[in-house]
């Protein structure tokens, strides 16, 4: 639990940090470190510069990990190039709680 509070307080302080202007094109290349699910799900890249970017898991590549809350091990320490937008948190009823950066894309490069 307090690893998935940690992320949350990372995922809030990136999207402070990002605000509204993420461009439709914006990539980030890196390596997985890490996914971990709550009311979301959330995959960790450290990118290029050694810092740790952590994004709602939206991309098409996410939908069986989401569902079953779990990435296959395979996928970690895996390089990638992923698409960043913007994606809605939602609590366990279904509302919105705000919205923070989203992994739209995955493009495994190894």
């Amino acid at each position: 639990m307090k690893q998935l509070a940690l992320v949350l307080v990372v995922s809030v302080s990136l999207f402070a940090q990002c605000g509204p202007s993420f461009s439709k094109d914006r990539k980030i290349t890196g390596t997985i470190r890490g996914f971990e699910c709550g009311d979301n799900c959330y995959l960790t890249i450290v990118d290029g510069k050694r810092a740790e970017q952590v994004g709602l898991c939206a991309a098409p590549e996410c939908e069986s990990w989401n569902e079953k809350t779990v990435m296959p091990s395979r996928y970690k320490g895996k390089r990638v190039t992923v698409t960043v937008g913007q994606g809605q948190q939602v609590d366990d009823s279904g509302n919105v709680m705000g919205e923070m950066m989203a992994f739209k894309k995955i493009k495994f490069l190894n």
